[in-house]
């Protein structure tokens, strides 16, 4: 019954929006204009069900301002600022009767504030025209969010930049605006920048966002974005607001991450393990923050093991294992740090193979003896690291660094079969197929 009453609803509102479009190719602009003002005034005495009204008020006043006789005075420009303004209360009050209702002349507002300014070039300072612009703001502002919020951040930024625009033109005529709180207007410059920034108009974002940082606006988003606008083209400057930004807000995790990724960046792996930590601890279930920091012992035993420091190598081996090890508890199907576990055994067998090779002449009791240990250490590491390529070949059969993995490792065993099957699944990957099923099947 409930979904009748509905269906039948949106019969009865179709039935309120659609009428018979009559020809006005004979209506001349006074009279066009007379009879749009009459619609809007009889939609407005019965706005729940007189949409076809206000729809016929349209098409009448969409006619009027093309007419010669009348296109030059403000009043046609004025109501029709007025019809689409009027579609905004209209939307919003059919949506409560049927959330499935589609709008009509969404971007109402706009069309509106276009109107009214067209009035205002025609007579400079129209009360009239300047009260409908301040009714618009609220309609385009709320375009603009629902714009932001379904990805059309150009259509954001449009939006968002015209409510700055009347508000600049509200203070040309001494009249009142919602942005005169600086708060407000400091935000909409906020949102506006962010808006350009997300459609990828840089320089434009920059411009806003320059506005709040000089005046040191108390929001990290501002510094964020200045950050990321500065980065490509000067990194001593990006890195002093990066600095500013920390100082100023310490526990932000965005900037924070920003902080983060620009060491890794720079490769200044020095500096990023307590950055790291102090993201770790708050947000101690982000599996990606446990796997770079794991990425970052990694990188640091490896640096030691050349160096042959090798009781530190051990130690950062450990830490490496351990993160990685961590990231996967917090998503089990990570393959990212599945991978970097088995990876981690397997570099270290290449390590070592380099210094098992470099005994390979060296025929003397002692050099032989120690050849042969490190032989074994070798295909130990290789056994370790086995299990977790076989892992991410079980999730992902078409990850083409666990392919070459798995091939050397079992032709390191001797199993000259297995591997070649991961020489041919390998081609076919280098070859742009994809592979659905795992080659193992336990």
């Amino acid at each position: 019954m409930k979904n009748l009453i509905l269906t039948f609803m949106a019969f009865v509102l179709a039935i309120n929006v659609n009428y018979a479009q009559e020809d006005l190719s004979g209506l001349n602009g006074k009279k066009a204009l007379k009879k749009a003002s009459r619609l809007l005034s009889a939609y407005n005495l019965d706005q729940v069900n007189s949409g076809d009204k206000l729809l016929e008020a349209k098409t009448v006043i969409d006619h009027a301002v093309k007419q010669d006789d009348i296109k030059m005075d403000p009043k046609v420009w004025i109501t029709m600022g007025d019809v689409y303004n009027a579609f905004v209360g209209y939307n919003a009050g059919q949506k409560v009767i049927n959330p499935d209702f589609q709008e009509v002349e969404p971007n109402g507002g706009m069309t509106a504030f276009m109107a009214y300014k067209k009035a205002l070039e025609i007579e400079d300072g129209n009360k009239q025209a300047l009260r409908g612009i301040t009714d618009a703001i609220g309609s385009i502002s709320n375009t603009g969010l629902a714009n932001y919020e379904a990805g059309d951040y150009l259509g954001a930024f449009n939006s968002f930049r015209s409510v700055l625009d009347i508000h600049d033109l509200l203070k040309k005529y001494g009249e009142e605006s919602p942005l005169d709180i600086e708060e407000e207007y400091n935000n909409q410059v906020y949102i506006t920048g962010l808006s350009a920034l997300s459609a990828g108009q840089n320089e434009t974002a920059k411009a806003y966002m320059k506005q709040l940082y000089d005046k040191d606006y108390d929001k990290p988003g501002v510094y964020d974005a200045m950050y990321k606008l500065t980065i490509d083209n000067d990194v001593d400057e990006a890195e002093a607001i990066l600095n500013k930004a920390r100082e100023k807000y310490p526990d932000d995790l965005g900037l924070l991450f920003s902080e983060i990724n620009h060491y890794l960046k720079l490769e200044k792996i020095d500096v990023l393990e307590d950055k790291l930590k102090f993201a770790i601890e708050k947000e101690p279930e982000n599996h990606s923050l446990h796997s770079t920091l794991g990425n970052i012992y990694d990188r640091q035993y490896q640096d030691a093991y050349a160096a042959g420091n090798m009781e530190e190598a051990d130690k950062y081996f450990a830490s490496a294992k351990e993160y990685y090890e961590n990231a996967v508890g917090i998503k089990s199907d990570y393959t990212d740090g599945i991978y970097s576990i088995g990876a981690l055994y397997y570099n270290k067998a290449a390590l070592v193979t380099e210094e098992m090779n470099a005994l390979a002449n060296d025929y003397s009791k002692e050099g032989t003896a120690k050849y042969e240990k490190l032989k074994v250490e070798v295909e130990e590491l290789f056994s370790e690291a086995l299990p977790y390529f076989k892992e991410v070949e079980k999730i992902d059969p078409s990850d083409r660094n666990t392919l070459i993995a798995l091939k050397e490792i079992f032709a390191r065993k001797n199993d000259f079969e297995t591997s070649g099957a991961f020489k041919e699944r390998l081609a076919k990957v280098e070859a742009g197929e994809t592979i659905n099923e795992s080659f193992f099947q336990d």
